[in-house]
């Protein structure tokens, strides 16, 4: 008896495969706003576990001597080594970075690394210029969206000493031109400056800093209160009403400061050196939201007093955001509303 056997035609075939492929791409569709919704999730519970860790470990800890210390500064070293200073009591704003477009790069916020001078292999052998790295020198990018909402002040000597009771008397600098520190905690030919955990530098949570102790004139980053109004009501802030203070300009921040609207915001990265993470945390939290070519540590936000319509110089932490500037409930908002 003969059976007949039939299989399936090219016309089939094909159909089968095109129907496969449709399934396929909606699927991998599908997988991509999961992982980003998953991201955004973490990214919230991390902001609100940090500070909820924070705020336990101060309310335990009677002296706060160093508990702060080698947080990142989110400012480049000086050109050439030596610790960022200015007039104390200055600032400095800008639209995003310093660096100058050819080649240069001013010391100011953290904007990626811009030039390489002179790399190190492993042993600590000069390789020479780092040509191969310029793509990636490009596509470090440093900070995201804050980098133009950050400026720079130049701390006072009683700012200094109101950090230092806070437990911040020690910051990390992030270096804008070696593509490759020379090793862990050894000396820079470049800066004279002992670097501390370095690492890769094209790499915008990894490159090599310098650790620098605060004095009279060292710079500090602060928000810019003109453009984050939002950041200061999130974190729970007074921010009085600018309308009809006179005097009060947003292309002179400080006049915020000075005419009481409201407190300084100064902002630090908690990296993998800085003490209050080895305290708390078996690794540092990132922010997954951004790809690896920003700048994705947390950061704190600590208030300090004006002495201009709030007295004194007293610093305290009120909160952390994540390298976008996303606050708990921003964050939270994200998660609501997302496309």
């Amino acid at each position: 008896m003969k059976k007949n056997s039939k299989g399936f035609t090219l016309i089939e075939l094909v159909l089968v495969v095109a129907i496969l492929a449709i399934i396929a791409v909606v699927a991998v569709g599908k997988f991509g706003d999961l992982r980003k919704a998953a991201a955004r999730k973490t990214n919230l519970s991390s902001i609100a576990n940090i500070h909820r860790a924070i705020d336990t470990k101060i309310a335990m800890t009677d002296k706060r001597t160093g508990m702060f210390n080698y947080l990142e500064s989110l400012i480049d070293v000086k050109r050439g080594g030596g610790d960022t200073t200015g007039a104390a009591g200055t600032y400095e704003w800008s639209n995003g970075n310093w660096y100058d477009g050819s080649g240069g790069v001013t010391p100011g916020i953290y904007c990626g690394i811009k030039q390489s001078e002179v790399t190190y292999n492993a042993s600590g052998v000069t390789t020479g210029a780092a040509t191969p790295l310029e793509e990636a020198h490009e596509n470090n990018k440093g900070l995201d969206t804050l980098q133009g909402k950050l400026g720079m002040y130049y701390l006072k000597d009683s700012e200094v000493a109101s950090l230092k009771e806070m437990g911040i008397q020690i910051v990390l600098r992030h270096n804008f031109s070696t593509a490759q520190s020379r090793a862990i905690a050894t000396l820079d030919s470049n800066s004279a400056l002992t670097t501390r955990n370095g690492g890769p530098g094209h790499r915008a949570d990894l490159s090599a800093f310098y650790p620098v102790v605060l004095t009279n004139g060292s710079a500090v980053a602060v928000l810019n209160p003109a453009t984050c109004s939002d950041i200061y009501r999130l974190l729970g802030q007074s921010y009085g009403n600018t309308n009809g203070v006179s005097g009060v300009s947003a292309s002179t921040p400080e006049t915020y400061f000075s005419k009481g609207v409201c407190k300084r915001l100064l902002v630090f990265g908690m990296g993998r050196s800085s003490d209050i993470t080895t305290a708390l945390f078996e690794t540092p939290p990132r922010c997954e939201v951004l790809d690896k070519t920003y700048y994705r540590n947390y950061l704190l936000v600590f208030s300090m007093n004006n002495g201009s319509g709030n007295s004194g110089t007293t610093v305290e932490f009120v909160g952390v955001i994540d390298p976008q500037g996303n606050t708990a409930a921003a964050a939270q908002y994200n998660i609501d509303w997302a496309s």
